[in-house]
């Protein structure tokens, strides 16, 4: 296994052991610091200072007593869950994305979060990531720990690119089939109406404008739903970097049969 920097020994024996599948997910802002600012910023309204409270919450400890069906979702290798994850009943989405993607998303995003602390350039982040010096990285052994587990009859594996530039209908259509959930004409059109990305971006439940409006986010920065597409290289202006990172995707992919579109 390799070593995924963000987790702790302690929270990894405490979710791999204690916390027997039912699947989980982190709190987005584990360090008390963190959580005091935010809670001092909104001190003048107990409302808000109450969604802080429940943001924060180590995500195993809510899930823990939750009871029915959920729908979870969580960015860590399977490494670090629950060893029954595919043999406990749960059903298992994998989505990969192309790495060049992920990295220039990633530092969109870690600049906007405050929980992040990111202020720098694209190039310090992009050499950051290639070294597995940030959050959810080694990014290649999270991939093919997901990839290995790919004939698994509880995973679905499946490939962003592919549903965002060739067919998002059969994409929803293969995930209901692996679901086992019937899905008709009119709420196939319905689906497909709610993932265009600009729908998402003024979908309030998603665009993050309540994490804005807390002082979580940075204002003046990418908002979080951006562009959603795929061939990032185009938003690399350093030819330098650019090759940088096509020489570590190609020497990552020669150890591995899987391939981006």
């Amino acid at each position: 296994m390799k070593d995924f920097h963000f987790l702790s020994k302690l929270y990894i024996t405490i979710v791999t052991s204690k916390f027997v599948l039912r699947n989980f997910r982190f709190s987005m802002c584990v360090h008390p610091t963190t959580k005091a600012k935010f809670l001092k910023e909104n001190s003048y309204s107990t409302e808000r200072q109450n969604i802080i409270e429940n943001i924060c919450e180590e995500g195993w400890k809510i899930l823990e007593n939750k009871k029915g069906k959920r729908f979870i979702k969580t960015h860590l290798p399977f490494s670090v869950l629950p060893p029954n994850l595919l043999t406990s009943g749960c059903k298992v989405i994998y989505v990969a994305r192309n790495p060049k993607d992920v990295m220039v998303s990633y530092y969109y995003l870690n600049r906007l979060f405050r929980t992040q602390g990111y202020y720098g350039d694209f190039p310090t982040f992009a050499n950051y990531f290639i070294k597995d010096m940030v959050h959810w990285t080694p990014f290649w052994a999270h991939l093919q720990e997901g990839w290995d587990l790919r004939r698994s009859d509880n995973l679905l594996f499946l490939f962003y690119d592919q549903m965002n530039k060739i067919d998002l209908q059969k994409t929803i259509q293969k995930v209901a089939y692996f679901l086992g959930k019937d899905i008709n004409n009119d709420q196939l059109t319905k689906i497909v109406n709610h993932l265009k990305i600009e729908n998402f971006r003024n979908n309030k439940s998603l665009n993050g404008v309540d994490l804005l409006e807390l002082g979580i986010l940075n204002s003046g920065e990418e908002g979080f739903v951006r562009k959603g597409k795929t061939g990032s290289s185009m938003d690399i202006s350093n030819s330098e970097v650019n090759e940088k990172i096509d020489k570590w995707i190609e020497k990552n992919l020669q150890i591995t049969n899987l391939s981006f579109e």
